[in-house]
């Protein structure tokens, strides 16, 4: 899946002119969809930050492919809280661990991040 950035939105919700995580216009391959308790629809991408990796809200971006991963699964967590990601990174505390920088979860991450990267080029 991919999709593209057309505006720049901060966390307050208001408009932004620039941002060092997002460019307009740039292209960003998603890694996973999430949906909150709050109902905000969610997009886990690689921004332009060289740790980049965060939630973006979905009304920064245009779907340029929706095409989903084989590898992907649908979570519900808890409270209604809604995941599509890939299925290896339902690991308890898989994200923690890779934000620690632990190479098996670094590891992991980028194996399933190629994979992404190569279903949708």
């Amino acid at each position: 899946m991919k999709v593209r950035c057309v505006r720049l939105i901060g966390n307050d919700g208001n408009p932004k002119d620039k941002s060092v995580w997002l460019t307009i216009g740039k292209i960003y391959h998603v890694l996973s969809v999430e949906q909150g308790t709050d109902r905000r629809w969610m997009l886990r991408l690689m921004g332009d930050e060289p740790n980049g990796l965060a939630l973006f809200q979905l009304q920064q971006f245009e779907i340029v492919s929706s095409k989903i991963p084989d590898s992907w699964i649908i979570v519900w967590p808890k409270d209604n809280f809604f995941v599509l990601r890939p299925g290896s990174w339902n690991q308890v505390g898989f994200l923690e661990r890779y934000y620690d920088k632990d190479p098996d979860a670094i590891r992991l991450f980028e194996e399933e991040r190629q994979k992404i990267i190569a279903a949708d080029p």
